[in-house]
């Protein structure tokens, strides 16, 4: 068997845990192992193996595309990467393999349209930029000759009819930096015009529907907060409810530490975790019991994260800020940060029901060295960090599944 000895010994503790439960998410990250072994069959083997278990985990199709991609086999890879685009509109990691495969297949359009979803999600891309550029030029040779033709029988016609109509130009780069303009001067207005007349050019450019949906979103949000400031008579007590960066910086200060945690001072799991949780009524209240079992369940769930490139760990914990399940690198503190993140919780809850936007789902913190991210999952919050290897697409599209596995265990 070739391959990096560590790379090897990961491979066989992986097979030994899938042995172990072969129902479990494991089978992904062995056949991400075998793929950077070099062992494709095997990689492909596992994975459809376990997608015939888990249809809908995505993650696994996107591992199988990789797959599928370094033994060229392009047309397989595209049939399973388009099935995760159909479920995760936003994911920056298919749009950009499937774009450079279109690219190497010639298939010049549907390469400009992956690579142009690449940057209406990040318009920073200087990769895919060029990229873009290089599938556009080649589409535009590919045109040009039926183009002439279209050209040479247009004018001839207008020659026959005695006259020549020419249709008129816009410089379309200029119109973009107007628009973006526009938009920093916030006349919205005028942004929106500027987009509307580069659509009627070309009705397809995603990049310009993109960039009309955001100033779209920015004139509802000035109206919106025009509104909110009329309405608001207690400013100071709404803004004391509202995350600021300070929390965020004291969650991360208290939770990122030098010195390693000793294994003997970590809190041991009792049998039974409890937590009391307010009804609608505010003289009654519903008791939620989490044995043992159900807290080692999920840490099994949690470990799966653990296997993906950029995610540095993760942890469940309920609203009373007791973490349940983690599994985390050594440098992290868990005796503190389960009440410091309750806190921002129960903070954000507030500011979201503040600004009428209903119930708190997910929110994403961006830092300069990486992604965190918590999420609500029935009784507790599900809390990740990542690295900067990892983005917010690929975030969202494992949780999906992990949620899923976690509301499994607590029903």
């Amino acid at each position: 068997m070739p391959g990096d000895p560590a790379l090897l010994a990961e491979i066989e503790e992986l097979k030994k845990k899938l042995s172990q439960n072969p129902d479990s998410l494991i089978f992904v990250p062995l056949a991400d192992a075998y793929r950077k072994a070099g062992l494709y069959d095997e990689a492909i083997e596992v994975c459809k193996k376990g997608l015939e278990k888990h249809p809908t985990y995505t993650s696994a199709r996107v591992v199988l595309g990789r797959v599928y991609i370094e033994k060229n086999k392009f047309d397989e890879a595209i049939q399973e990467l388009k099935k995760v685009e159909s479920v995760d509109s936003d994911n920056i990691m298919v749009h950009t393999m499937l774009g450079n495969m279109y690219l190497k297949k010639k298939m010049y359009a549907e390469a400009v349209e992956q690579f142009q979803r690449v940057l209406s999600i990040n318009p920073e891309d200087v990769e895919i930029q060029e990229k873009l550029k290089e599938a556009l030029s080649a589409k535009q040779e590919i045109t040009k000759p039926v183009e002439k033709e279209e050209k040479k029988e247009q004018i001839n016609t207008s020659e026959k009819q005695g006259k020549i109509v020419e249709k008129p130009q816009i410089d379309i780069q200029k119109s973009l930096k107007a628009a973006e303009l526009y938009t920093k001067k916030e006349d919205f207005e005028k942004a929106i015009e500027v987009y509307k007349e580069l659509l009627d050019l070309d009705p397809e450019n995603i990049v310009v529907q993109q960039r009309l949906r955001e100033v779209y979103d920015l004139q509802d949000k000035k109206l919106r907060k025009a509104k909110e400031k009329s309405e608001i008579k207690e400013e100071k007590i709404i803004s004391s409810d509202k995350i600021t960066t300070e929390d965020i910086l004291d969650v991360m200060k208290e939770a990122v530490e030098s010195d390693r945690v000793d294994e003997k001072e970590k809190p041991r799991k009792e049998e039974q975790l409890k937590v009391e949780i307010k009804s609608e009524q505010p003289e009654e209240t519903t008791q939620i019991t989490l044995s043992k079992e159900k807290a080692e369940a999920i840490e099994k769930v949690l470990n799966v994260l653990k296997e993906v490139e950029g995610v540095i760990g993760s942890f469940f914990l309920l609203r009373d800020g007791s973490i349940i399940a983690s599994v985390l690198p050594p440098s992290v503190n868990t005796n503190e940060i389960g009440k410091h993140i309750a806190s921002i919780v129960e903070k954000t809850e507030k500011s979201v029901q503040n600004m009428n936007q209903g119930k708190l789902n997910q929110v994403v913190i961006s830092s300069e060295k990486g992604q965190l991210l918590f999420t609500e999952v029935m009784t507790g919050v599900l809390f990740m960090i990542g690295n900067e290897a990892i983005n917010v697409g690929k975030m969202r599209l494992i949780l999906k599944d992990i949620i899923d596995d976690i509301k499994k265990v607590l029903s």
